[in-house]
């Protein structure tokens, strides 16, 4: 009689193991705290992408940030310690459309996403979920301006944080290079951002920090292809890219943005 129980309670462990094991390389995680930085990113990216393909491509210009830690050490459980990072898609729009665009945002974002709008006393606010514990804000910091954050949460890092880089650091140059061209500057950095489309394609920002204040640029744009015009960011069009100059700083960051 011993003996079968205990067969049974062997059989019965073995069980649990195999479903445990099943469980961790099939299952998909109920709480953030089961999965890591690495598995949220490309949530993250897919949610930034989504959000420019539903912007308005001819009265819009965006900016695609890298990854950013937002908190390096926080509490995953209370016996593990994890880390944050975020991933902003600024985006210049004309004065007054900016609640417009966060209500064309929602529209376009998948359903599972749950996402909504609030707009209430002069505030303009967007949220949704991306899935995999990745929340999604929306706002305006500034007239004609938005900000859209992917957010991780706090989460166990098993791996460095790098950005998918493109093959050529030539690559989507011309916009910015012809503005450099024109001030007669060159570049002191370049800097590169990217990250993979939804339905295919990447998006690209691509930037080049130099000195001045890119009045000579500006007089050269026509005005049709404005579409903000403020002392310390001025945003444009020029065919599929936005281009946008902005001060930050004693510097001049020049970025155009393109993809998707």
């Amino acid at each position: 009689m011993k003996r079968w129980i205990v067969t049974g309670v062997v059989a019965w462990a073995a069980v649990v193991a195999g479903l445990a094991l099943y469980s961790h390389f099939h299952g998909r995680p109920t709480a953030r705290e089961q999965t890591t930085i690495a598995e949220a990113l490309p949530t993250v990216d897919g949610a930034l992408g989504r959000i420019y393909s539903a912007l308005d491509p001819a009265s819009s210009v965006a900016v695609l940030g890298g990854y950013r830690r937002t908190e390096v050490s926080c509490r995953v459980t209370s016996a593990r310690e994890g880390t944050r990072f975020a991933r902003d898609l600024t985006v210049y729009v004309k004065k007054s459309s900016e609640g417009a665009t966060l209500d064309r945002v929602k529209a376009a974002l998948p359903a599972a996403y749950k996402a909504s709008v609030v707009h209430s006393g002069g505030t303009d606010l967007l949220s949704a979920d991306a899935g995999n514990f990745v929340a999604v804000r929306g706002g305006v910091p500034e007239p004609g301006q938005l900000r859209f954050t992917a957010d991780t949460g706090c989460r166990i890092q098993d791996e460095r944080v790098t950005e998918a880089t493109p093959p050529s650091q030539n690559a989507n140059r011309a916009p910015v290079q012809a503005v450099l061209d024109t001030l007669g500057k060159p570049a002191s950095e370049w800097r590169t951002h990217r990250l993979s489309c939804p339905a295919g394609g990447a998006l690209w920002t691509v930037e080049a920090v130099t000195s001045g204040d890119g009045a000579t640029a500006r007089a050269t744009v026509p005005a049709s292809a404005v579409v903000l015009d403020e002392p310390r960011v001025y945003a444009y069009r020029a065919g599929a890219a936005g281009v946008a100059l902005r001060t930050e700083h004693d510097s001049l960051v020049v970025s155009s943005t393109a993809g998707c």
